[in-house]
This record gives structure tokens, C-alpha cells and sequence, in this order.
């Protein structure tokens, strides 16, 4: 029941200096606009977890971010049993990935896949990318 309970949980790590719980939760709500309220916990070590009520909600968070608030980074990744506080940073994280002076011919999905394979893992390409609207970013 826990881990079911747990399924729309994501893993937030402020990089930098720390925020007021308030203030955070203001910000997440102000950038990330979810549809339905949301739990932030504050854990230790300068974890938060965000429990989403919405799939919606938790799905647009992992793969559309805004991961920026006042200029300072903050890693998002879904919550796993494996998640430890203690450890000082995450194992993983989801990003963004900027090519500057890369192109415009070489912004195809198929070239996209092939670089995002070299970086990592990836876990969803904005469809957009192909029509030029997200610019440098993928």
C-alpha cells in the first residue's frame, strides 16, 4: 500500500542555497501550475518530496520541468525505494539539454535520439522540437 501510495511522489533537491519551506511550495505551485493541490514535505539533507494528486500532474512535472526557481537549479526525479536522504546528491536526474550553434538542419528527432543516447537515459523528447519552437533545447 505504501509504494502504490508513493506512485506520484517526486524527489526535489534544491542546488545551492535553501529556501523557506513556504516559499518553495509558493514557487512550485506558481511555475509548475498543476491542476489538483499538491503535499511538500520537507525531508533532510535539502530533499523536499512532492506528492501529487493528479498523474497528470506528476507526469508534466518530470518531463516539461521549469526546474529553475530564483536562478538556482533543483533536480526533480521520481521517488524509488532506493531513494536515500543522506546521500548528498541524486544518482540521477532529468534535464534539459541545451546545443548551442547546433543547425537548424540537424534538428531532426533521429539526431536528437542519437545525441540524447550518448548523454543518458532518455525519457521523452518534446515533439515540438521538429517545428523549431523549443529552439536549442530538447
Amino acid at each position: 500500500m505504501l509504494l502504490k501510495n508513493m506512485m506520484t511522489t517526486v524527489v526535489v533537491k534544491l542546488l545551492g542555497r535553501n529556501l523557506a519551506y513556504s516559499i518553495l511550495h509558493n514557487q512550485i505551485f506558481s511555475l509548475w501550475k498543476p491542476s489538483h493541490s499538491f503535499y511538500l514535505m520537507d525531508i533532510e539533507n535539502d530533499y523536499f518530496l512532492v506528492k501529487f494528486q493528479s498523474k497528470e500532474d506528476y507526469e508534466m512535472v518530470l518531463t516539461q520541468g521549469l526546474w529553475i526557481v530564483f536562478g538556482q537549479y533543483r533536480t526533480v526525479q521520481p521517488w524509488s525505494q532506493n531513494f536515500n536522504p543522506l546521500q548528498p546528491f541524486p544518482n540521477s536526474i532529468m534535464a534539459w539539454v541545451c546545443l548551442l550553434g547546433l543547425s537548424g538542419v540537424l534538428y531532426k528527432r533521429q539526431i536528437w535520439e542519437e545525441i540524447g543516447s550518448l548523454i543518458g537515459k532518455v525519457a521523452k523528447f518534446d515533439f515540438k522540437m521538429d517545428y523549431g519552437s523549443m529552439r536549442h533545447f530538447a
